[in-house]
């Protein structure tokens, strides 16, 4: 079934959906609306689109059933709500929003008007992921020990000054966390369940003229009596790939982006080998390291595949607005941690 794909804001980001649209539709978007008419024009003739004069016609247009919000981070609400009131599906790029209320009025707009509303989170449909959180479903790891982060990349001074809002708390809601970090943030939650306290550190050594961190460390307390490591960085030069580590009594894991670098449990299994045969290797994948447009399109084409099949059969999406709150609410425990030198309990 093909559906009417709008895009509101016509970003970097935006041309990552408007390739994931075209994979899984079959042709690319039906419109796009940015604040930059320049922009939007370009965007549409790039991807063959109307170029709408505003996003309340683009929510308006009859034959546009899904509106994609690629906006800056602290600018999802407003299309959210249009979007919404006209009884359009949303896809939102992360985060949700950047405060909890925010988040909540999208996530009761789409209750409210019956549509599907689904947060990006397209790490989560990864081949190698879905592997981990399977041996987490089968308890192979025992007893959850650590469960660690660490996103050290790096970002030039350009990469702010050219965009302003990626310097903004206001429009951009953080730095480091907000905006790179968020994404494993989500993966963490995700294989290790809730996280129940958090004390943090931010500071930004790297960067001048901005308002948000570019480096944080945070410690963490999970419900299930797990502790954790949270370290993200866009000052660190030449940049690393992101890492995750799952650490229990009975088994471990060690992934560098789609790499397994640690794969072993107490009781070896005949997949095993399969699976670090498969996830071995060389990284191809530039991983966002260094460049924030070095990052595949397989995640974002899978995810949309979620969520359009969730509209179809009138299911939850697998990452709904619930779901992708989750993240936001432990990178704004950090911020709040830092700020007031206190522990956080969520």
């Amino acid at each position: 079934m093909k559906h009417g794909f709008g895009i509101i804001g016509a970003g970097g980001i935006a041309d990552v959906h408007a390739r994931a649209i075209k994979a899984i539709n079959g042709t690319g978007p039906s419109g796009v609306y940015d604040t930059d008419r320049a922009k939007c024009v370009s965007f549409g003739q790039k991807y063959d689109c109307k170029a709408f004069e505003s996003p309340d016609d683009l929510c308006r247009d009859p034959d546009i059933d899904i509106v994609c919000i690629c906006t800056p981070s602290g600018h999802h609400l407003e299309p959210a709500l249009m979007a919404t009131g006209e009884g359009k599906h949303c896809i939102i790029e992360k985060p949700l929003e950047i405060t909890l209320e925010r988040c909540d009025k999208i996530i009761e707009a789409g209750i409210r008007n019956n549509v599907i509303i689904s947060g990006i989170f397209p790490m989560r449909f990864s081949d190698v992921n879905k592997e981990l959180r399977k041996a987490i479903d089968a308890g192979r790891f025992g007893k959850f020990v650590l469960g660690d982060i660490y996103i050290k990349w790096y970002r030039s001074q350009a990469y702010y000054d050219e965009v302003k809002w990626r310097g903004s708390m206001k429009d951009g809601g953080g730095g480091a966390v907000m905006n790179q970090g968020i994404h494993s943030i989500d993966l963490l939650q995700w294989f290790m369940g809730k996280v129940e306290t958090v004390c943090a550190f931010t500071s930004s050594p790297g960067h001048a003229d901005i308002e948000i961190e570019d480096t944080a460390v945070a410690a963490l307390k999970f419900s299930n009596g797990a502790l954790g490591v949270i370290e993200a960085s866009t000052a660190v030069n030449p940049g690393f790939f992101r890492k995750i580590e799952i650490l229990g009594t009975k088994g471990s894991v060690v992934l560098e982006e789609e790499i397994i670098k640690t794969w072993q449990f107490s009781e070896e299994e005949p997949d095993d080998q399969l699976i670090r045969d498969r996830f071995s290797g060389i990284q191809t994948s530039g991983g966002g390291v260094s460049d924030p447009k070095a990052i595949s399109d397989e995640g974002h084409i899978r995810q949309f595949l979620d969520i359009t099949e969730a509209i179809e059969t009138n299911r939850k999406p697998a990452i709904d607005a619930v779901e992708a709150r989750k993240a936001v609410e432990i990178v704004l425990a950090v911020y709040d941690s830092a700020a007031n030198k206190r522990i956080i309990h969520l």
